[in-house]
């Protein structure tokens, strides 16, 4: 509700504070009671769905390996793990980060999407040196289209590991918008 609808519904009911939105509005316009109801309900029935795979290591906390809400999956980020024995893989950067990106795309399987399907990717590095390298492996992932994607170097990740990559996908069929020969949509 605009903040000006609420100052007007305030100063109408005399300066006394309503105990919601839609007391607020019902007592300054009563023929918009039902719709401010309706929508109330509407927003209401979103379904929030856990994510899980035996096929990806287990969540190391309090956190689970992805939340899909309506169409939006939030993958928790994934350190390189064997998830057969929880252990990082040896090797360095480069191969953590391909079983980080192995780790996630199981928990895309499991809810029938694959890399496709990610709009939205966060990569955490303990060494921006490792850069190049795991943009050598990421590009083995994500072929065309890539997603946005942040990149940052922190100063620790869980269990040692040298990289994290977290992401955000989009369950159900994509359709690539149409460009122009300008790249203009």
């Amino acid at each position: 509700m605009p903040g000006s609808l609420l100052l007007r519904g305030f100063l109408r009911t005399g300066g006394k504070v309503q105990r919601s939105a839609e007391a607020a509005q019902s007592s300054f316009d009563p023929r918009r009671r039902g719709a401010v109801a309706a929508a109330a309900v509407t927003m209401a029935t979103l379904v929030k769905t856990v994510v899980k795979t035996a096929k990806a290591p287990a969540a190391l906390g309090p956190y689970s390996q992805a939340v899909l809400v309506d169409r939006t999956m939030y993958i928790a980020g994934q350190i390189g793990l064997d998830p057969s024995n929880g252990q990082l893989v040896p090797g360095g950067a480069k191969e953590q980060a391909k079983q980080a990106l192995k780790n996630m795309g199981e928990i895309l399987k499991a809810a029938d999407c694959d890399y496709g399907n990610v709009v939205k990717t966060t990569v955490l590095m303990a060494d921006m040196k490792d850069f190049d390298d795991i943009n050598e492996v990421y590009k083995q992932f994500f072929k065309c289209d890539f997603p946005a994607r942040a990149a940052y170097q922190v100063a620790a990740l869980p269990k040692g590991a040298r990289v994290e990559i977290e992401a955000v996908a989009i369950s159900g069929p994509l359709r690539d918008a149409k460009h122009d020969t300008k790249g203009n949509l």
